[in-house]
Formats: C-alpha cells, structure tokens, sequence
C-alpha cells in the first residue's frame, strides 16, 4: 500500500472507529443523537466551502489522484465531519459539557495530524490560521448545537445554524458537485452579464425569503425546529403558514430549479422533483398523521383551508393576533386606522394604554398563544402578514433579520424612534 493511500485510511478510518467506540461507550439518548446529526449536518454542509476558501487563499492544497469533492479527497472529508461532527460532541459528554475543552483538545489533535498527511497535505506558511478559522466557523458551533439540542434550548439559535446546514447540503453541495471546486462555481458565475448576475441574486434572495420566514415562526412562535425529529410544539398558522403549508419545501424546489438554470444541468429539476415526490408521499402521510395526534381538529382545519404548494391570496389564521399601538399619538392612530380599513385577518387593534406591564415603547405585535412579541418595524411586518398576500411579501422581507434592523435604523433617523 502507498503512503497516500495509508493516509487516506488512517484520516477517514481513525476518526470512525473512535466515534464508534466513544458512542458505544457514551451510549447517547434520543436528544443527544439528535443533537449529534444536527452537528454533522453543520459540518457536511459547510465543510467543503470554508476549504475551498482556505486553498484559494494559499493555505494548503491537496496532491491526491483519489476521488475528491470541490478538490478535497472524500477520505479526508468525511473523517473530518466524523471527527468533528461526531467525535467532538460525543467527547464534550463524556467530559461532562466542557465544550472549551473538548475544542482545544480536537484543535491540538488537529494541529499535530496535519503536518504528518504529506504528500496528501501540502501546508503552507500560515496554515494554522485557515485550521483556527475552520475550528472557529465549524467545530465550536457545532459543539453548540449538540449541547442546545440535547438540553433542549436555544432554538433560535439553532434554526439559524440549520438553514444554512440543511440548505447548505441541497444546494450547496451538488452546486461544487456540478462545478469541480471554487474557482468552477466563480467561472460559471462570471458567464453572466453585470445585469444577469444582479437578477440572478435577486431571484435567489426572494426565493429564500418564505423558507427563511418559516423557520423563523417556528422557532419563536411554535418553539421548534423545522426537522421532524424536533418539532415545534405548537401549531403555526400565522406569517407565512397562514399562506401555504409548505414554505420551506417551497423555497427549497424554487431554487434547486433556479440552481439548474445557473448550472445549465438537469441534476438540480431531478432533485427537485425527488422532493417533491417524497414529500407528497411517504412525509405527507407520516406528516399528517404525526400533527393529527398532536394538534387535533386544529391542524384538520389548517390543513383543509391552506394549500400545501399552492399560496392563498388572503390568509387563514387560526388564532387572533394583537397589534397595540399608543391612541394618543397622531402616526399610530394613521397606521391603526390604516390597517384598519384594509380589514386584516385576525388581528385585533389594541390601544397600548390598556397594555397591562412595562409600558410599550413602539408599536407592538403579540401572539397570545406563544408570548412572541414583536416591536417597531417587525411589529408592521408582522401585522402586514394578516393582509393579502403581496402586503404579507412585504411583512417577510422587513421582518427578516438584518433587513429589519436597517429599516428600524432608518425609521428611529426619520423621527420614530423609541419613545
């Protein structure tokens, strides 16, 4: 055997036996395992991209004849997701949480493995800066995220680290499958005009928008995650769900077809059309009789009055939302008179002199069912989501995060702020 292949061996082998016999040691339970695939879908998915970039940059680069994705050797990548998307967490169990310390373990392995994977491994001057930056963007969120999940906490957070997980292994991953590596995905790009490539991203954000609504309501609203193993534990049937049942599902097929006009391949339509097949089959039937047994009548009602891929022009809420605004203010009286006029669905305008604690320093929006509260600018958004459906558009590109913070900024600049 040569000494590559050896090293291809030890690099996806080492790290698989080690997770198996800490696993068989640690004998992880339900939300441990589930936290543990979370992680691994963080790794895998963002791997290979923060690899590229480190090679791009001149911090090391691969001389192997074996089969590789986006230039990596696929030996050397699925060891590293094992190591550090099964390992590492496994490891911060077993050592009772002490997520610092299993980190610094796994980066002082990492450190002195590296320099002994050559002729695979060729490193450069500063490749221990490309190995902090991946240990920082990779292994400590996903360390993380393993310990949310098995507590049970910080969904929030942990819905922002799965968009771009789960999202990342649909459409990142066959987008560097396609291309061959980075320098393919940026020569494909550079085939577009200044004006395509400004409408191509503006597709693609606008196509992400429902996806990313979704999440978001789920986290704060029903108090899960989009993956079934961790569902939220209410019913959503406002922002986005209020219009179709299927929102990620939907973003997720509009953009695989977009990604095949950039890639000028069938593969992204074949995917696309997998999904769907998956999801109008065996995940519809398990789907419905999951949230029939947890949310009853409610979710039949849902179910009967929102389409699944098929958007609705006016919502169907199911539970009464509240949007208190100060009576005695001369601009929130014109926005309550005109959200008034525009006969929202299930929202009910409240005078925030009645509201009963901290007094409201902005316009609030509040789902009783879950305490979600949401102020100023997210607050319009939120209530312009119980209009039609090209108001609702508006409501879920204001409230996303980021968008809605520039917004607030300019508002408060324009004579709004806090009062």
């Amino acid at each position: 055997m040569t000494r590559e292949g050896a090293i291809q061996l030890a690099c996806l082998y080492g790290p698989l036996v080690s997770a198996g016999l800490l696993a068989w040691s640690v004998r992880p339970a339900k939300w441990l395992s589930i936290g543990l695939l979370f992680s691994l879908a963080w790794i895998a998915a963002l791997l290979p991209w923060l690899d590229a970039f480190a090679r791009a940059a001149g911090l090391w680069e691969y001389h192997s004849r074996a089969p590789s994705l986006a230039g990596m050797p696929l030996a050397l990548y699925f060891g590293w997701v094992i190591a550090w998307g099964i390992f590492a967490p496994l490891l911060a169990h077993a050592l009772g949480g002490r997520l610092w310390i299993t980190a610094a373990v796994l980066m002082t392995l990492d450190l002195r493995v590296m320099p002994e994977l050559r002729p695979v491994l060729q490193l450069h001057t500063w490749w221990f800066i490309g190995d902090f930056l991946m240990a920082a963007c990779l292994l400590v969120p996903s360390l993380f995220m393993s310990r949310w999940t098995e507590s049970r906490t910080c969904v929030g957070f942990r819905c922002v680290m799965l968009a771009p997980a789960f999202g990342g292994i649909f459409l990142g991953i066959p987008l560097l499958v396609e291309c061959g590596d980075l320098p393919g995905v940026l020569s494909r790009w550079s085939w577009f005009s200044g004006s395509l490539q400004t409408l191509f991203s503006a597709a693609v954000f606008a196509l992400s928008i429902p996806g990313l609504t979704a999440v978001r309501d789920l986290a704060l609203s029903g108090g899960g995650t989009p993956v079934p193993l961790d569902p939220p534990k209410r019913l959503v049937t406002h922002g986005v769900y209020a219009f179709v049942r299927n929102p990620m599902q939907l973003s997720m097929t509009a953009l695989l077809l977009l990604d095949s006009l950039f890639l000028r391949s069938l593969w992204p339509v074949i995917l696309a059309l997998i999904g769907i097949v998956y999801s109008e089959g065996l995940a519809r039937w398990s789907e419905n009789q999951d949230m029939r047994d947890r949310f009853g009548t409610d979710w039949t009602r849902y179910r009967q009055s929102v389409r699944a891929w098929w958007p609705r022009w006016s919502p169907r809420i199911g539970e009464s939302c509240e949007l208190w605004l100060d009576a005695g203010c001369s601009p929130c009286c014109d926005v309550a008179r005109w959200f008034h006029d525009r006969r929202p669905h299930q929202l009910e305008l409240r005078d925030a002199n009645e509201w009963e604690g901290p007094p409201l320093g902005r316009v609030t929006w509040r789902h009783p069912p879950s305490g979600r509260i949401e102020s100023g600018v997210r607050a319009i958004a939120m209530a312009l989501q119980h209009l039609n459906l090209p108001w609702a558009a508006v409501g879920w590109t204001a409230g996303l995060p980021g968008v809605s913070h520039v917004l607030q900024i300019c508002f408060d600049a324009a004579g709004t702020a806090e009062r």
